[in-house]
């Protein structure tokens, strides 16, 4: 996980102040999922807290872990519904069934992004993103694992946009000064 966050630090340049880790705040939305999540998602995001990368890949984390909050990040009830009525579009579950994908992110061409969590170890979960027109990848590695290989333009959605990340890419905090 270090050397794969230290590379991400590399690339994306030092984070802007925007408040502090809070571990309740992730203990809330484990206890929200009834599992845990992987070590280095919580890094990464306790580092850089919520924004995107390059305007591109929006990522979320706890701010205040309220019901509705956790709700907005957490909920995947539209995704369960939807495979319902047409699970040939979605081959994977969704949280809470077992096994069922966990969003952690989505960018700018309407893509999500996903946790696969059949792994007992939160930190050996597989990388899932589903695109908008009902194309879906799978990836082995962690979440850093899987940024750092974006950058690198390679085991990446054959959908994502081919320049990003672009050369000098950052990252834009959507919170600022958070107590």
């Amino acid at each position: 996980m270090a050397l794969s966050l230290d590379r991400l630090r590399a690339l994306l340049g030092e984070p802007d102040p925007w408040g502090r880790a809070r571990a309740c705040l992730w203990t809330a939305s484990e206890e929200y999922l009834g599992v845990g999540l992987p070590s280095d998602y919580k890094a990464f995001l306790d580092l850089y807290g919520p924004g995107s990368i390059d305007g591109y890949l929006s990522l979320s984390r706890p701010l205040v872990a309220d019901q509705a909050e956790l709700d907005r990040l957490w909920s995947l009830e539209d995704w369960r519904r939807e495979r319902l009525g047409a699970p040939e579009l979605y081959p994977y579950p969704f949280h809470p069934d077992p096994g069922g994908l966990i969003s952690w992110g989505s960018d700018k061409h309407g893509s999500e992004y996903f946790f696969r969590p059949v792994e007992p170890d939160p930190d050996e979960w597989r990388v899932v993103v589903g695109s908008e027109c009902g194309d879906w990848f799978e990836t082995a590695g962690t979440f850093c694992d899987f940024l750092v290989r974006c950058f690198e333009h390679r085991d990446r959605p054959p959908f994502m946009d081919r320049g990003w990340p672009s050369t000098g890419a950052r990252y834009q905090s959507d919170a600022c000064c958070e107590s």
